[in-house]
Order: C-alpha cells, then structure tokens, then sequence
C-alpha cells in the first residue's frame, strides 16, 4: 500500500496531532481524483526535505490531511534546491 511510503515520507508534527486515518482518507480521495500516487509520495518527501532546511517546528508543519485535502502538494512537486553559495561560484 503506497499510503504507508506516503506516511513514512511526510514529516513528523511531534508532539502535536496529525491524525493518520484523516490523511489516510484524504489521500484515498486524491488518488481517486486522478493524482499519482508516487507524485504524492514525492511531493511529502520534498515537503520533509524543505521543513527540514528551514528547521519548521513541529507545530508549523501542515497535517498531512490538509496538505492533501488543500492539495499544497502540488506546491513540492519539485525537489528543494540548493541556494547557490559563493563558495560554489569560486
């Protein structure tokens, strides 16, 4: 089951809520809207890799619900790119 690899990816909300069967659900209802099931995987990986170089706090990361529900996945559909350094010019 490809929700599970979703889960997996998404980021982590410690210690606040991030229901899972309400994710469960809304991801189900995206699939049956016709989105692929490895956009929406890749788009919660590209989510925890951006929350993760930003350091968010748990409590200001989106319920997995909502970023699905709102579609916000359609925002990370792309990887997070590295800001150029000058180090990487020289």
């Amino acid at each position: 089951m490809c929700f599970e690899k979703f889960w997996k990816e998404y980021p982590s909300r410690k210690p606040h809520a991030n229901p899972r069967k309400t994710a469960e659900k809304a991801y189900h209802r995206q699939t049956k809207n016709g989105y692929r099931e490895e956009d929406l995987i890749e788009a919660a990986k590209n989510y925890a890799s951006y929350a993760k170089a930003e350091s968010v706090e748990g409590k200001y990361i989106c319920m997995a619900s909502t970023f699905l529900n709102q579609e916000r996945f359609l925002d990370y559909q792309e990887p997070l790119k590295k800001p150029i350094s000058m180090v990487d010019i020289l």
